[in-house]
């Protein structure tokens, strides 16, 4: 289907960024922007799309992905966090130096499908590898209409002889800075690197582990030196930092899956949203967690509800913002991603809600993110374009 203009009619839709329900709807498209949303009858012009009864929700963002490990997936299952990941030693790192760079290419592609066919239709990646790993995901990324920022990141002190040429580089070749071991660089190097990336987004990793009574906080020297536009993990974080970061307006990302598998703990949530905190969801790497955000959104509302013992904690609509509105806004896109409604981007996925797994709905947004799974999305736009489809696309027209 190559129509600039088109309408899906007979949908729910999941409208705005309180979630209201509009029922028996339609969704006007045009030039890759949502141009009108409504009830009952659709206008007139423009190609026709039946929508079968199935629900428009705003396409889902993965704030934080590693997809370079696609290939090494369940390979680091059973290591601690510092043999699994950390740089440069560390087993994730010794597979990316000796894997083949078509393989890498490959495994990420694969990913990127799986993604769009879950309903993802935005992701920011920390990428490794230094220019070159940027490159690889540029290329697996012909193969999908998912958008995302590639964060580049310095290949370690110790491998690089020229620093400060690699940061000019990178900072050309990626969309953003995503450093992964503070400890990593000095605290020179960390003011040369947020220097270079003036002007992008900035992220890192911070207070994954626990630290050691001497060490010093690593979410106060990020937020010192790189000044970043939004922290991963917190795991560790404790009050004053979180608060800290809450005051620089600092997003953070979360992946309560991958923590989990490391065995390392779960980061306060409620704190953040206390604290007034925006909070995005992310699958982290791919050798240890499926990019599904499915599987994230149901993780976070059973594992939460258990660890504050509290069944009301979080509701859904908290989780939905989690991988829609909030990570939309911490990355710059309020009101373009993570929304359905007029003037926003057209990226959202329908998803069969009478399914034999969901139905009956009695709470739609509750429904999402306990019931929904991958196989109910049915169909996913990306700007307009139909990424994914489980029916031919001739199918679709009315």
């Amino acid at each position: 289907m190559k129509a600039e203009r088109f309408t899906i009619t007979n949908i729910r839709i999941i409208y705005g960024e309180e979630f209201r329900l509009v029922e028996k709807g339609y969704l006007t498209v045009k030039e890759g922007e949502i141009s009108e949303i409504g009830e009952g009858s659709p206008p007139p012009e423009g190609v026709k799309l039946d929508g079968r009864g199935l629900t428009a929700i705003p396409g889902f963002i993965n704030l934080h992905t590693h997809l370079g490990d696609s290939a090494a997936k369940e390979l680091g299952l059973g290591l601690k966090l510092e043999e699994a990941v950390a740089p440069p030693h560390g087993f994730k790192h010794r597979f990316l130096r000796e894997a083949k760079p078509e393989t890498l290419i490959r495994h990420m592609a694969n990913s990127l499908r799986d993604m769009v066919s879950t309903g993802t239709v935005f992701f920011a990646d920390f990428r490794e590898g230094g220019i070159e790993g940027v490159k690889l995901l540029r290329e697996a990324l012909k193969a999908s209409l998912i958008k995302g920022l590639i964060l580049g990141r310095p290949k370690h002190p110790s491998e690089n002889g020229d620093f400060e040429g690699e940061l000019e580089g990178l900072a050309k070749a990626a969309d953003g800075l995503g450093v992964g071991s503070l400890g990593s660089y000095t605290d020179s190097q960390l003011k040369l690197i947020a220097e270079k990336f003036k002007g992008k987004i900035r992220a890192a990793h911070a207070a994954e582990a626990l630290k050691r009574r001497e060490e010093a906080s690593e979410v106060e020297r990020a937020l010192r030196l790189l000044k970043p536009t939004f922290l991963v993990h917190l795991t560790h974080a404790e009050e004053w930092e979180l608060e800290e970061a809450s005051r620089r307006k600092v997003g953070v990302a979360v992946c309560l899956r991958s923590n989990a598998t490391f065995g390392l703990g779960l980061p306060d949530v409620k704190k953040m949203v206390d604290l007034g905190l925006k909070v995005g969801l992310g699958t982290d790497n791919v050798m240890t967690c499926q990019p599904n955000l499915f599987s994230e959104l149901e993780f976070a509302s059973r594992v939460l509800r258990l660890v504050y013992r509290d069944s009301s904690f979080p509701p859904p609509s908290l989780l939905l913002k989690m991988v829609t509105v909030w990570p939309a806004e911490i990355l710059g896109l309020k009101g373009r991603l993570g929304v359905l409604e007029e003037g926003a981007e057209a990226s959202f996925f329908l998803a069969d809600l009478e399914a034999a797994n969901v139905a009956p709905v009695h709470r739609v947004l509750a429904s999402i993110v306990h019931r929904v799974r991958p196989e109910n999305v049915m169909l996913t736009f990306v700007e307009g374009k139909i990424a994914f489809t489980r029916l031919p696309p001739g199918e679709w027209e009315s």
